[in-house]
């Protein structure tokens, strides 16, 4: 029932913070898979066979876990923004210009100018740190609900990683397993006798779409400090 282990994590100044946050997550996770373990031994001792369907118990650990690797890749993420961005914008092109994008969107074109913004900006003591603080703002005011969101933030700490970035997008079944299960309770209108109302959480399909989620917010760790250490 071991969760398999993370990539070796980074110690980059900058990364401290998130780096906590995805262990923690990684040993809750765990620890809801150990108590799950010790409630099959337990159904097998008085059973003596625990072989077909899990009951519903049991899924239920299976969907907390799932609930909180969503839940620790938001916040690794979230603080990786709030810790790296700054400094990842003095030295990445590509975060730079993810910048500036926001910038002309927050601004306005120039033929329809926000004026409004365009003073508030001005006349604050420093416009880029204001600026900068309300990009940071745009990046974790909601919680991570999908790949693509999970992508847009990999863009925007510059990270362009080929074999990164396609793991990101196979993360689609992790969001949508935790979007079933948060909003719907992974409730489900049966359709023939027999057919349960909530949907089935396999224990090693769990497993991995967990373990995925925290490698890949590891991954992204590591890759933002990489840029740090330059």
């Amino acid at each position: 029932m071991e969760l398999q282990a993370l990539s070796v994590g980074c110690l980059e100044p900058g990364t401290e913070t998130s780096q906590r946050f995805v262990l923690s997550a990684y040993d809750a996770v765990e620890a809801v898979l150990e108590n799950l373990q010790k409630i099959r031994e337990l159904r097998r001792q008085e059973t003596g066979d625990i072989r077909g369907r899990l009951p519903a118990n049991e899924e239920d650990l299976l969907r907390a876990a799932i609930i909180f690797t969503g839940a620790g890749l938001d916040a690794t993420l979230k603080q990786l923004i709030r810790d790296a961005l700054p400094r990842l914008l003095e030295t990445s092109e590509q975060a730079q210009a993810k910048f500036e994008a926001f910038a002309r969107e927050e601004l306005g074109t120039a033929e329809i100018a926000d004026a409004r913004a365009i003073a508030r900006y001005l006349t604050s003591a420093n416009p880029r740190d204001r600026l900068i603080e309300d990009y940071i703002y745009a990046l974790t005011g909601s919680s991570l609900q999908s790949a693509e969101e999970v992508q847009k933030t990999a863009a925007a700490l510059g990270i362009d990683d080929p074999k990164l970035r396609k793991r990101i997008n196979g993360l689609r079944d992790l969001f949508v397993a935790r979007n079933e299960i948060s909003h719907e309770l992974d409730l489900q209108r049966p359709e023939r006798q027999g057919d349960r109302a909530r949907r089935s959480r396999p224990i090693s399909g769990t497993k991995t779409l967990c373990h995925e989620g925290l490698e890949v917010g590891q991954l992204i760790i590591n890759a933002a400090g990489l840029q740090l250490a330059i």
